[in-house]
This record gives structure tokens, sequence and C-alpha cells, in this order.
């Protein structure tokens, strides 16, 4: 992949569809260009069904033939020669891995083909979840098309990865001509018993604090050239709740793959995953 690409995943699954159809809104905003990948292999014989088979036979050109369709099937036949092809035999994720390296963009559905159908996250969006180098962007089919608030959300807690994120949303915005929502949770401190009883810090105080971290923040940015004023949000609760309710109606969730909380070795924070796992618009995640 080269600098101005975006890299889509599409399995013939409902969200895969939306994902590619988001990828060519993004790639039309950045005046970039979308690659389609499908990563094809034999199904095994303890996996078949739902018209799953496994074949022998199945070769780079039959994947061609079914990615071909399911472009079509999910942006109209124009899409076909609008839309690089590319198919891998490999496991899904490994090859959208290996594939976005250079890309400005790998874009998944929330959830493919396989898998159960309970889980909001496929394995294959989980897996590109904790692993890309990248920024990722997750699409779920339920996504409304063409309707726009003009609103994009990003969390921040201070970490170098929520920096990066808050750019990222910026640069985004300016693209969309849309406003930028910056949410900041906080929580008072827990007040331990004896004998680590220590003195409690007024909420006020705390929140004070969070206010002044969402300044320092954007102060490092020039807001100048934002099409619309940056609103500074500072809610009373857990971080994952408080960025999940204020992107309700927001066209785009952005976060840092990882924040100041948590085990350094952790490539994926906790609140990244849960926003993951239950928001409704698409996400960006930011490593």
């Amino acid at each position: 992949m080269t600098a101005g690409e975006i890299l889509v995943g599409l399995d013939g699954s409902a969200n895969g569809a939306a994902a590619l159809r988001w990828a060519l809104a993004e790639a039309g905003l950045r005046g970039g260009t979308v690659t389609a990948l499908h990563a094809w292999g034999h199904t095994p014989p303890g996996h078949a069904g739902g018209g799953r088979t496994f074949d022998a036979d199945y070769g780079a050109g039959d994947a061609d033939a079914a990615l071909t369709a399911a472009i079509a099937a999910a942006a109209g036949p124009e899409a076909v020669a609008a839309v690089a092809r590319r198919v891998v035999c490999s496991p899904p994720a490994k090859a959208l891995l290996s594939a976005a390296t250079g890309a400005d963009l790998l874009v998944v559905g929330a959830r493919g083909v396989g898998g159960f159908r309970g889980l909001l996250l496929g394995s294959v969006s989980a897996q590109c979840l904790h692993h890309a180098i990248g920024p990722l962007a997750i699409v779920r089919s339920r996504t409304p098309d063409g309707e726009d608030s003009g609103r994009l959300v990003v969390g921040v807690d201070g970490s170098d990865s929520s920096a990066r994120a808050l750019g990222w949303a910026l640069a985004e915005a300016r693209r969309r001509q849309a406003r930028v929502d910056v949410v900041h949770a906080w929580q008072p401190p827990y007040v331990m018993p004896a004998p680590y009883t220590r003195m409690p810090l007024d909420p006020e105080v705390v929140e004070k604090d969070a206010r002044q971290l969402l300044d320092r923040l954007l102060d490092r940015e020039d807001l100048a050239r934002q099409p619309a004023p940056v609103e500074r949000i500072a809610v009373r609760g857990t971080p994952a709740r408080a960025i999940l309710e204020t992107a309700l109606g927001a066209d785009l969730v952005v976060l840092g793959s990882r924040g100041l909380g948590g085990f350094t070795g952790l490539l994926l924070g906790s609140v990244t995953h849960h926003v993951a796992h239950h928001v409704s618009c698409p996400l960006v995640v930011v490593p």
C-alpha cells in the first residue's frame, strides 16, 4: 500500500459492504484511492455450513470473481472500476494487517460472515483492533448511509495516544466541515477506609483539573482552521460511558488505541475495547 490509499476488507457480509461504502466516501474526502481485499482459503470441513463447503479447487480466480461481485453489490457496478482489488490466500486478519502497511487507513466491518450472531464485534475486526499499527476504522451495517450530523466525537485522557487521536479528529473535521466534541471523563477519588483514610478532594477541584486538561490539549492545536468551534466536554463518570453517551447521533468517534490506565504491555486499552463493542456509529482507532 502507498500513502493516500484506504484498504478495506470485503467478505460478502452486510458489515463489509457498509465498510466499503464508508471507505469510498472517505477516499472522496481525501482525494485518495480504495483497495478492497478479500482473503480466501479452503474452508475446513469441520467448519463448513451456511452455504460454505470445503472446495480444494477454489483459487485466486474464484476469489477475484467473488470480490468483484461483492464490490458491485455493496456500491454499485460503477464501483468495480473505481476500486482496486486484491485477493490473498491467508487468514483474513493476517492478510489485512500485512497489506495495510503504509496505507492511510484500514477499514473493516464490525462483524463478517463467520462467528456467532450475538457478537457485536467479529474475530477479524477484533484482531485488527488489537494489532493494527495504523489508523483503523470499524463500521457497522446499521450505520445510516448519507445521514450526516456534522459532528465528530473524540475521547481524550492526556495520553500520547489520545493526543494523536485528537489531531486525527481535527484534521478529519476539516475535511468534513464538521464540529468536534472533545470528551474527557473525570471521577472524584475514592475514600479508602482506615488505616488508609485520606482527605477526599473536592469534586469541584477534580472537575477544574479535567477542564484544564482539555484546555492544555487544545491549546497545542491550531483551532483557527476548524470549520466550527470545538466543544470541550468534561463529564463526571466513567470514560466509556461518557464517550458512548456523547456519541449518540454523531457521525464518527475517534479514540486512541490505549490511554493512561491499564498495563503497559497492552496494545489496546479497556475504554477503547468497550467503546468498540458498543458504539453504533463508525469508530476510528489511532495508535
